[in-house]
């Protein structure tokens, strides 16, 4: 594929799930409102916004909802952890806000790591619309959104990690079944990932000495908070992290 090229300062080719102007075409993607170049640092904030056409000046209005990303390395508990949330949300524990497995849309992936990761932000917009924030549970963190082009429809970005010490996350890789291909190799690349989160992420939820419906209650509240949303129903006790 070819790279973009400008043009008197309008985008000629735009890349994959880039929002274009309606009167001048999908060659021209729109840009944030106060963006007066393509890279220039884009941030944010409240709930509406105006993406703006470099070309004629058209404007679109843009909804924003927060984005909650829930992430860790395997083994950390994501996926109990996960359906522990989306039956908390289906309770009403959640108000104002979806629940995703990022794996839901991962045959997406075939056409590129970034058109899977964009697909999510523009369906995030697209609830956002619907007045609802959305969480992603999964192994996708901010900065591999810093530079999509559905980055601009989307509020703020909220990141919290799923741990647990080294020698379970070990333990637990290690008891999976043969086809789940958990190698030393693969391993060894997950006590790093989780070394990583360690250090970059602020909020970690533990996983090695809660039920899974107890951690998801904790996550909901994190989000209820940054929501200001009220408390709902707890989530039912469900089996060990995996």
């Amino acid at each position: 594929m070819n790279s973009p090229t400008p043009v008197d300062g309008v985008t000629r080719s735009t890349p994959p799930g880039a929002e274009f102007c309606m009167r001048c075409g999908p060659e021209t993607a729109l840009r944030p409102d106060g963006a007066e170049k393509p890279d220039d640092t884009y941030d944010p904030g409240g709930t509406r916004g105006l993406a703006r056409c470099p070309r004629c000046g058209w404007e679109r209005v843009v909804t924003r909802q927060p984005l909650f990303l829930l992430s860790g390395p395997s083994g950390s508990g994501k996926t109990t952890v996960t359906e522990a949330l989306t039956r908390l949300a289906e309770g009403g524990g959640l108000p104002g806000c979806a629940v995703f497995d990022v794996d839901l849309t991962l045959h997406v992936a075939a056409l590129g790591w970034d058109v899977w990761r964009n697909t999510w932000l523009q369906l995030a917009h697209g609830l956002a619309a619907n007045g609802l924030a959305t969480l992603l549970c999964g192994t996708i963190v901010p900065d591999q959104l810093a530079e999509l082009p559905a980055r601009m429809l989307i509020g703020p970005i909220h990141h919290a990690a799923l741990d647990c010490p080294d020698d379970v996350l070990v333990r637990r890789l290690r008891d999976r079944p043969a086809w789940r291909g958990s190698d030393e190799e693969f391993v060894a690349r997950q006590v790093g990932f989780a070394d990583w989160h360690r250090s970059q992420v602020g909020r970690r939820f533990a996983t090695h000495r809660s039920d899974p419906a107890a951690v998801a209650a904790d996550v909901a509240k994190w989000v209820r908070e940054v929501l200001g949303t009220p408390g709902g129903p707890t989530a039912e006790p469900t089996g060990g992290a995996r």
